[in-house]
């Protein structure tokens, strides 16, 4: 009950970005668990990789879409996969008009086994990021814009 209150008390604005946020994150985790990540990749290079328009606000957008994920992770029974996420960031902000890249990367660990990770890179820093995704070695790339170009990928996802 007390989460419904603290939901209903929300701007509107943020009620909304939390309810895309869920949605997507559970399109995206069950589009993970059950389409082959090529088909994945194509969808979201055909529909998504245009040019983003830039937006007025992004840095506030930026931080209420994280805001938003992290609230639906928290509230959904399922586990969501850093893939899953990016995903769902990835949509939410090139619906906004922000230049967003979703960067997949991998890493081999100390006993030699292999870790991936996906994050979002949207040219606004983030040192914790930077630290975090700097390990990782991207292999895949969604998203054309003058970040692909410019700079190494550090927003979080």
């Amino acid at each position: 009950m007390h989460r419904l209150l603290r939901f209903w008390s929300l701007p509107r604005r943020e009620k909304q970005l939390f309810c895309e946020a869920a949605v997507l994150l559970l399109l995206s985790h069950l589009s993970v668990k059950t389409i082959a990540f090529r088909h994945i990749n194509s969808f979201l290079r055909a529909r998504w990789n245009n040019h983003s328009r830039g937006a007025l606000d992004a840095a506030e957008d930026i931080k209420l879409a994280n805001l938003s994920l992290s609230r639906a992770v928290n509230l959904l029974p399922c586990k969501s996969l850093c893939l899953s996420r990016s995903m769902a960031a990835f949509i939410m902000l090139r619906r906004r008009g922000i230049p967003a890249v979703l960067v997949a990367g991998v890493k081999f660990s100390e006993d030699s086994s292999l870790h991936a990770h996906a994050w979002i890179h949207t040219g606004h820093a983030d040192p914790d990021a930077d630290s975090k995704n700097s390990a990782f070695t991207a292999v895949v790339k969604i998203g054309k814009d003058a970040l692909t170009a410019n700079s190494a990928p550090h927003a979080p996802h």
